[in-house]
């Protein structure tokens, strides 16, 4: 058995190793492919590491020109920002505020008193109103939980209601309106008024509004007597001249609460200076006829008598005052001065708020100090912020009020705390009201630029060092890399020198070293025209002790930056800096110069379409493809090859096997002749 054998399938003669010897042999052509293969590919990722490396350089050097450039951004500083905040857009203009906050814009919130635990609101239709908008629904009933839980269903962004247990035993529910502002107070209807006044959130109102009248009879002299023209009064309104002192007292005194305000309207009026002007000289004494005498019908008159006049100079006109602290509280004789006014053709309304006023108003007062302003004003009256028709919070959280802010000496008033419509570009958010101003400045954003070009100059060094790796076979360029990984480092040690020799890599890297050494031209001139005058060259250390990696840094033509000399010159110039890096010499608002223009213009021969990188790409991929379908067909080959040496090999087995038994049988026959 040891002796039986199958033509092609086993051998006794040992063809498989043979066979198998020869095809080691065919096979080093395979391997010699393949291995040219795995070159072309390394040789492929080193190129498009390359072209990812210029291309960042490239987008970084546009972000510095471009539309979306650093120099553009602004960013908005508060002296306290637990009065305001604020943020700037690139549309923002450089420029210093002072903003005082005088009262911030409030919603209205409402707490209800202790009520117990098994307080049940009565089922009906609840009607809410915020401003002008409603919020309505049916509550089948519930407890205090389930309400506030409809009114969050139904409020959306109108109004939201909450539940605190304030004891073990008792709760209080807190109803408040999601909108700020003057407007959009909260008042409450159908069953919601009736729950209202029984949760104790509200109350009737008393009177809710009391003025003080304006006529002739009201008005009243205030520290000197009043004169018949220094004050006119028409269709309910007052307007005072002048130097006039006044005031107008209210029906009965004024006890201030919290909730309440005092407000009037108010216009002035500016008198010219010319309506101020004499109309000339004084005509001078009066001197009666000289008379004269008449005889036989002839009549002689006497000469007219003279005065001598002295010569006649202008007087001096009165000096100017100009005071806009007019208005004025009384209580019981002492009087506190109210807010400035501010002048105005239109009659607008001013608010006092409760701290701004006395505790009590017996009379609303008036001096008019101004030599060229009349003063005109009407509808002076005291109310109940908090009083929302018949009804007022009985333990109001906040009341419904508008923000009122002067900025650079100009009273604002807004429904919101979020104003973004003061100056262009800038979006202020309220915070608390303040007794100063807080100063708001507008600048340039300094951090993001200098993080640009920090990291446009720390690409560009990266690119330099890639090029040096592939072109140069000293290792002493990865170990001075100290922005590369370990992985990085061996992954460049793998590719150090493998482009050596090739001019295009070595004519980009000494192009690039020239136009970051040139000049261009910005409106500094000679003082500003080169990276070296902002801080960043290839010597830029060189005032400091410099390593023996930073001497090679230089060497090479890497760039370094003296942040000291760069801050110094980004506060003086930040213009210039930006005209550095793109300038638009010709003003036909397209970038036509700088730094970072010339690095784009020249690397887009490298890196676009039909560049010299994506070209070097594409021929390494014709390659690729050619190479993989010589493999192709030269596997085709091997297995064709192999199938006709196991076919041959086969052939001549069954030979010999047959020449063997030929043999045997001879043998057989010599032995039976014996």
């Amino acid at each position: 058995m040891s002796d039986f054998a199958i033509p092609g399938v086993s051998s006794k003669y040992n063809t498989d190793k043979i066979i198998k010897a020869l095809m080691d042999a065919e096979r080093i052509t395979l391997v010699r492919m393949e291995s040219d293969l795995d070159a072309f590919k390394d040789r492929k990722t080193v190129w498009l590491g390359l072209n990812t490396k210029i291309s960042g350089l490239k987008n970084s050097a546009r972000d510095l020109y471009g539309f979306q450039n650093p120099f553009n951004e602004k960013i908005a500083g508060s002296s306290d920002e637990s009065i305001l905040t604020a943020t700037a857009s690139r549309t923002a203009i450089e420029e210093k505020k002072k903003v005082q906050v005088k009262q911030i814009a409030a919603p209205d919130r409402f707490i209800s008193k202790s009520l117990p635990g098994d307080f049940t609101p009565e089922k009906g239709l609840y009607r809410f109103q915020v401003g002008d908008e409603e919020v309505k629904f049916n509550f089948q009933g519930g407890s205090l939980n389930n309400l506030a839980e409809r009114i969050n269903k139904k409020g959306g962004n109108l109004l939201k209601a909450s539940v605190v247990n304030d004891t073990k035993d008792s709760q209080v529910m807190v109803i408040e309106a999601q909108k700020t502002g003057a407007k959009n107070t909260l008042s409450f209807h159908d069953r919601a008024l009736s729950f209202g006044e029984q949760a104790g959130i509200l109350e009737r109102a008393p009177l809710a509004i009391q003025t003080a009248p304006i006529s002739r009879l009201s008005v009243q002299p205030w520290e000197a007597s009043l004169k018949e023209d220094s004050f006119t009064v028409s269709d309910g309104t007052l307007t005072a001249n002048p130097g006039v002192e006044l005031k107008i007292p209210f029906l009965s005194p004024v006890a201030i609460r919290p909730t309440m305000a005092l407000e009037l309207e108010l216009k002035t009026v500016i008198i010219p200076e010319e309506a101020l002007d004499e109309l000339g000289p004084p005509p001078g004494p009066e001197i009666p006829a000289a008379g004269g005498i008449e005889f036989q019908g002839i009549k002689v008159e006497n000469v007219k008598s003279r005065v001598e006049l002295p010569e006649w100079k202008p007087p001096q006109p009165p000096e100017r005052i100009d005071d806009l602290h007019v208005l004025f509280a009384q209580n019981r004789g002492v009087t506190q001065p109210l807010r400035e006014i501010k002048d105005s053709e239109e009659f607008h309304t001013m608010r006092f708020n409760a701290d701004e006023l006395p505790e009590r108003i017996e009379s609303f007062n008036l001096r008019n100090r101004n030599t060229h302003r009349r003063i005109v004003i009407g509808n002076i009256r005291i109310f109940d912020t908090a009083t929302r028709g018949d009804y007022r919070p009985v333990n109001p959280l906040s009341t419904a009020q508008d923000a009122h802010i002067v900025m650079d000496g100009i009273e604002v008033v807004r429904d919101t705390n979020n104003i973004d419509d003061l100056t262009p570009g800038v979006n202020l958010t309220l915070h608390s009201a303040s007794e100063e101003p807080v100063n708001l400045s507008i600048e340039r954003d300094k951090e993001a630029i200098k993080s640009s070009i920090i990291s446009f100059i720390g690409k560009y060094n990266q690119l330099l060092t890639h090029l040096d790796i592939l072109t140069r076979r000293d290792e002493t360029i990865i170990e001075d890399a100290q922005f590369l990984s370990v992985e990085e480092k061996e992954k460049a040690r793998t590719n150090l020198a493998l482009l050596q020799g090739d001019v295009t890599l070595m004519q980009l890297k000494t192009s690039l070293q020239r136009l970051m050494m040139n000049p261009y031209p910005t409106t500094g001139g000679r003082e500003l025209s080169m990276l070296a005058q902002i801080g960043i060259a290839t010597n830029a250390a060189a005032g400091r002790a410099a390593s023996v990696t930073l001497d090679n840094a230089r060497l090479r033509g890497y760039m370094q930056i003296d942040e000291t000399k760069f801050d110094e010159t980004l506060s003086r110039h930040a213009e210039w800096i930006k005209e550095l890096f793109g300038f638009d010499t010709d003003r036909d608002l397209v970038i036509d110069s700088g730094v970072a223009f010339a690095l784009d213009t020249y690397l887009k021969s490298y890196v676009d379409s039909g560049g010299i990188i994506p070209n070097r790409i594409e021929n390494i991929n014709t390659r690729l493809v050619r190479k993989k379908d010589d493999i192709t067909a030269y596997n085709r080959h091997l297995e064709d090859y192999e199938r006709q040496i196991r076919k041959k090999y086969s052939i001549m087995e069954g030979a010999l096997d047959s020449l063997e038994k030929s043999f045997q049988s001879i043998e057989n026959l010599n032995r039976q002749n014996k």
